[in-house]
């Protein structure tokens, strides 16, 4: 078929904005229907809103986890770097020895060249460690731009006087352009950030069918079939065209939605983390990428690029043991002032993502941190209309949904996120059993006043509570912290540190961090 890139490049793109498009209605049709249900859900049916403050007694014996401290914290995220590190590094490696075998025909491997074209394909792994640590896109983009920087100087040393710095930057910035763009439509935007990678995939296969259709209709335009000229005389030529390019949908429709199915139930298996799911989509795009322009001239041997991404679940198979934590999980619970998006988003990214290294996250589902913790299984119960039941109406559904918590490690040690879907009359129940399980908790007490009833409440239920090991809360000049030292008039002395987190920068998160790993109070501590 001619013109076999253009093709495959159009269908990329095409899928990309499909899966922006629809993400981005999905994600707002989700956000109302969270804030219907959670405005109008029917009374508790076994208990009053009075007596939710008793608290729901436990499902078990809870054995209580120290808290892991900053060394352990630090090694993990050390491993998972390395790892990230190491297994980019192997796939450039890979990509690099078969670019050179069956797209260049190089049959004279040279070891220093394979190490340097290594080394430049491995780029991705400043996304990875971006995936890991949250940096913001800003971050990540300088700090692709520098690895590539470093990347010029270091082909450049190998390269022949008759090489310019011009093409040799010319040639990376066209090796990345094209997953930096498809990364940036996917995630840079925080309402479809956990969305659209979940569709990606799934519209990729639609838009390559797609754009398929089209190209074999095209192969035939000087004789078209007279069903076709039929049609045309029917609708009209571009209603055709259209109703020509979306007939392949209607034989995929079922296979691709039950393929989303079948991603759902892996990812609520743990048979991937999100992690891993974005960095192996984020490599496939690379590797498209990369296969894309040697189609022309070498044809489908060039789909050999692609092979390299196996080393992504490889590499996690054999690499499990030394992944996995090495000291039993803390809880920690988060509580917060609600509609406060922004804020409540950016205390997640730079303290709650890094935490899930070590220990379990618990939470009350808002629609505040639903770009955060929207997951596969979250989005396909949402589509088959089933979400009511996530929510909890009475004490028996909440004793499901704590045993149902995925409590365990994923497979690159990372903890997940578990949460508990409540109605406006259910919350305080949830509230109640989440306090007993939690060992830490993390209360965002910014822009706290006395109008909000709600977390006056949970404060008087954190100061009950006598087994919490430490209670971080976060002030700014906002806070009415008369009130909240009211509602904790009865907590026990030392258990509670107040941050002023009015600018939560690196350095300050750092701080509530290690306070919630055990550390000292931070010198910010008021």
């Amino acid at each position: 078929m001619n013109n076999l890139s253009g093709m495959v490049l159009t269908a990329l793109m095409l899928g990309v904005l499909l899966a922006t498009g629809v993400s981005w209605v999905i994600a707002g049709l989700y956000r109302r229907r969270m804030l219907s249900l959670m405005r109008g859900g029917p009374p508790p049916s076994d208990r009053s809103a009075a007596a939710a403050g008793e608290g729901a007694p436990p499902l078990m014996a809870l054995a209580r986890a120290r808290l892991p401290g900053a060394a352990v914290h630090r090694r993990a995220t050390v491993r998972l770097m390395v790892f990230i590190a190491g297994l980019s590094l192997l796939i450039g490696l890979t990509q690099s020895a078969l670019a050179l075998l069956f797209v260049y025909q190089d049959r004279n491997l040279s070891l220093n060249r394979l190490f340097v074209l290594g080394l430049v394909y491995a780029w991705p792994m400043v996304m990875g460690w971006g995936l890991l640590r949250r940096w913001s896109w800003t971050r990540v983009l300088v700090g692709v731009l520098l690895y590539l920087v470093a990347m010029v100087g270091v082909v450049m040393l190998g390269s022949t006087s008759a090489q310019s710095w011009t093409a040799v930057a010319g040639w990376l910035g066209g090796a990345v352009v094209i997953p930096i763009t498809i990364a940036l439509m996917i995630g840079a935007s925080g309402r479809i950030r956990a969305v659209a990678p979940t569709l990606l995939p799934l519209f990729l296969v639609l838009a390559v069918a797609s754009v398929f259709m089209l190209g074999w209709l095209a192969r035939d335009s000087s004789a078209p079939p007279d069903w076709m000229m039929s049609l045309v005389g029917a609708v009209g030529a571009r209603p055709a065209l259209v109703l020509m390019a979306l007939a392949p949908w209607l034989l995929l429709a079922w296979p691709v939605y039950q393929a989303g199915l079948w991603l759902a139930q892996a990812y609520r298996r743990q048979r991937f983390s999100d992690l891993l799911y974005l960095l192996g989509a984020y490599w496939f795009v690379v590797l498209m990428a990369n296969a894309l322009p040697p189609l022309e001239s070498v044809g489908l041997v060039a789909a050999t690029q692609l092979l390299p991404w196996l080393w992504i679940p490889l590499g996690v198979w054999a690499l499990r043991g030394w992944l996995a934590p090495a000291a039993p999980p803390a809880t920690l619970l988060v509580l917060r002032v609600f509609q406060q998006d922004t804020a409540v988003q950016t205390l997640f990214d730079r303290v709650v993502e890094r935490w899930r290294l070590v220990g379990n996250t618990v939470l009350i589902a808002g629609t505040d941190l639903l770009s955060r913790t929207l997951d596969p299984d979250d989005l396909f119960t949402f589509l088959n209309r089933r979400l009511a039941g996530r929510f909890i109406a009475n004490q028996a559904q909440l004793s499901e949904r704590l045993r149902d918590f995925d409590l365990a490690p994923d497979p690159d040690g990372r903890y997940r996120v578990n949460e508990c879907y409540c109605f406006d009359t259910t919350w305080q129940v949830a509230l109640a059993a989440l306090v007993t399980r939690a060992d830490v908790v993390l209360m965002d007490l910014r822009g706290f006043q006395a109008a909000n009833r709600g977390c006056q409440h949970e404060l008087g239920v954190l100061a009950a509570a006598t087994h919490l090991q430490r209670v971080v809360l976060l002030a700014d000049a906002r806070t009415d912290r008369a009130v909240a030292q009211a509602a904790l008039a009865a907590a026990p002395a030392g258990g509670f540190v107040w941050v002023d987190a009015a600018h939560l920068g690196g350095a300050r998160a750092d701080e509530v961090l290690r306070a919630l790993l055990g550390g000292p109070a931070p010198s910010s501590a008021l």
